[in-house]
């Protein structure tokens, strides 16, 4: 076994592999469940960062409710826009990735419903 590169996206990969673990290009004698567990791999890293993507809305939408607290000494004065901007901002964005969220988990729903699922299969999601 040595590694070698993707012809297509040049990244490194097993002389082994089927399937490019990166773009999906065909490497060997790749069966349906190679394609499968492929897709289902790709799902479940979608999935692990749309998370940390809502983690990080999360932390910014925070970041202005200090800016805010921080600009109006403790809630006594007025504040410029600036936080309300941010801490807006930052709720669309966390609306924008639970969506995107939301309609992955609707597809690995999907997949785990399927009968004639393999137990690697079954793993990778």
């Amino acid at each position: 076994m040595s590694i070698i590169s993707c012809p297509q996206c040049a990244k490194n990969v097993s002389s082994r592999a089927a399937l490019c673990p990166h773009c999906g290009f065909q490497l060997g004698e790749a069966s349906e469940e190679d394609y499968e567990i492929y897709r289902a791999r790709r799902l479940r890293d979608r999935i692990y960062r749309l998370n940390m993507i809502s983690y990080a809305v999360i932390t910014v939408f925070i970041a202005g409710f200090g800016w805010y607290w921080w600009a109006s000494r403790g809630f006594t004065q007025a504040t410029h826009a600036g936080p309300y901007i941010l801490m807006g901002v930052a709720a669309l964005a966390y609306l924008v990735v639970r969506g995107f969220l939301f309609h992955a988990r609707q597809q690995r729903r999907k997949q785990m419903q399927r009968r004639e699922m393999s137990s690697e299969l079954r793993r990778n999601l």
